[in-house]
């Protein structure tokens, strides 16, 4: 006879997902991976090169960027940007990663808790005789007064005392000593946990830009698209503090800040931000190489109205101070560059500057070429041997007494697309300074010889352009953030530094005691980093027992 027995059937009532998730976010193998994940996904991003913050919301500039990087990645370009390896803290498997690492610290956080409570409110008061001769932190000594004897030297260490058992003459008792700095391990989860909240944050809604404001030009936007949330960010005074002796002692700049009718003031500086609107306001940079210059075509048209930026680009020239044999200064000032020698560009290492000291009886030709650190100048004219001067040399020059007082940095550039009539060649710009201290610019091919602007001027070259030279403008970069995360990580840091603080200068000590007659034993539980075996042994020390101490125990220093 035959029993058919009835078919299983996959039963789905014991599959909870709640709890697989929840085990899996507490798996170590599983933080493991999590952790070597974010590594290398934050490896990935400090190794490949970075799509610039500025790029990131404008198509145009991004795919430009994209094509530089085909030349190192070449084919391999398109499969990185579709891995968004080249935006790696801006990529959605990033974020996500981040979001498992708070979920799965948070739940770790919580699955400690219930075994710390009870660690900390219900601690086992009671231990079978052979853990007093197994335990790692022991000590058995015989002594005098007997149980009285032991707790009151454990309450004057700070040790809550219990007696857990007794029966003829053994005694047993629990002590223990902050037993509440067992929750700060849960300082220190919280503290990575605030951290981690903290990034994200700073990561998703985080803001970060860097303006370049002009005095005297108009406000600049923070934002790349327009709203009612728009901010200008104007500057009033970019200013550069200098000692008496020349020192930059300080940077700061007045901004005014507008959001539809709101208007804030407020002064800024490298380490000193001012806050309005809920961002924040850093002085990142001074620059002192600006001109506004405005050009006028023949038909009296405005070609361009704007400040021309040196882009911190110069070139040395050597300062010279000129006298007659009465001893009048004829000249004092940084020497302007007028031509090189080879190339056409201006001040670049290897190449001869040339120039033209144009004095009110003569004209010397001055040539200098860099040597190290150094300028060696070479000047000449008609009917006098050529004269070599370095730094701080001076020399007679036909009738007049030339000094070479220093090496100055004139900003210089070429400019490609200057308006001006037809003609070959690059136009260069420089804004040297005259004896005064004013600036004045020396431009080179946009006439037959070059033109000098003086500040405040305007010159007609002979083909009929106009070239206004405005003055010379001290700017600021701004670097404006929002940052909702900083709070967190400062709380962070604050949280980490007291968890490390209990734990290496509080710890929790937790002894257990058998008192028979003079005969005491103690065994108890402490941070590994600790000698509680020794500190248990001393105590027998201090209680008269001659027993208690083991050699090494006879070194000096205190117990931990």
């Amino acid at each position: 006879m035959t029993h058919n027995a009835p078919p299983k059937i996959f039963s789905m009532a014991g599959l909870d997902p709640f709890r697989s998730v929840w085990r899996l976010l507490t798996n170590v193998k599983f933080a493991v991976a999590l952790v070597s994940a974010a590594v290398l996904g934050s490896l990935l991003g400090v190794l490949l090169p970075q799509l610039p913050a500025e790029m990131r919301d404008n198509p145009p500039a991004r795919s430009a960027w994209l094509e530089l990087q085909r030349q190192d990645f070449g084919w391999f370009t398109g499969i990185l940007d579709g891995l968004d390896l080249f935006e790696v803290f801006h990529s959605p498997w990033f974020t996500a990663l981040w979001f498992v690492i708070v979920a799965a610290v948070t739940v770790c956080t919580i699955s400690r808790f219930p075994p710390t409570w009870r660690s900390v409110q219900n601690p086992p008061t009671r231990v079978n005789d052979r853990y007093f001769e197994t335990a790692r932190h022991r000590a058995s000594f015989t002594h005098s007064g007997g149980t009285e004897a032991v707790e009151a030297l454990l309450r004057q260490r700070g040790y809550t005392v219990t007696q857990t058992h007794q029966e003829e003459n053994v005694t047993e008792l629990f002590a223990e000593r902050f037993p509440w700095t067992q929750y700060a391990t849960f300082i220190s989860h919280m503290a990575l946990l605030l951290l981690l909240i903290g990034g994200l944050l700073t990561n998703l809604a985080g803001f970060q830009r860097t303006l370049a404001l002009a005095e005297s030009r108009p406000a600049a936007p923070l934002f790349s698209k327009p709203g009612p949330d728009q901010i200008f960010v104007g500057i009033e005074d970019a200013h550069r503090g200098v000692d008496a002796a020349g020192n930059i002692v300080e940077f700061h700049s007045d901004l005014l800040l507008r959001r539809g009718n709101e208007i804030v003031q407020c002064t800024t500086t490298v380490n000193g931000p001012c806050s309005a609107f809920g961002y924040r306001f850093h002085q990142a940079a001074f620059f002192d190489d600006l001109a506004y210059l405005t050009i006028w075509g023949p038909d009296g048209k405005i070609l361009y109205d704007d400040i021309l930026d040196f882009e911190n680009e110069s070139t040395a020239t050597p300062t010279l101070k000129v006298t007659d044999p009465d001893g009048n200064i004829l000249f004092d000032q940084a020497l302007p560059q007028m031509a090189s020698v080879p190339g056409s560009t201006l001040g670049y290492e290897g190449e001869l500057g040339l120039a033209e000291l144009v004095l009110p009886s003569t004209i010397y030709g001055v040539s200098w070429r860099p040597e190290g650190e150094t300028l060696l100048t070479l000047i000449d004219g008609e009917g006098i041997a050529p004269v070599e001067l370095n730094p701080g040399e001076e020399a007679n020059v036909g009738e007049h007494r030339i000094l070479f007082r220093g090496i100055a940095s004139v900003p210089a550039i070429p400019v490609l697309d200057m308006p001006r009539e037809e003609r070959p060649g690059v136009v260069h710009v420089q804004m040297p300074e005259d004896r005064e201290g004013r600036p004045y610019l020396l431009v080179t091919n946009i006439d037959t010889e070059s033109v000098v602007i003086t500040e405040g001027t305007t010159v007609e070259t002979s083909s009929g352009y106009r070239y206004h030279f405005g003055s010379r403008l001290d700017a600021s970069g701004i670097d404006v953030r929002r940052d909702p995360g900083d709070t967190f990580i400062w709380v962070a840091v604050g949280m980490a530094m007291l968890g490390l603080v209990i734990t290496f200068y509080v710890p929790r000590r937790r002894l257990w005691g058998r008192i028979t007659g003079r005969q005491t034993q103690l065994a108890g539980v402490a941070a590994r980093t600790t000698r509680f075996g020794r500190e248990l042994r001393r105590m027998g020390a201090e209680l008269g027992a001659k027993d208690a101490l083991l050699p090494e125990d006879q070194e000096d220093g205190s117990a931990i």
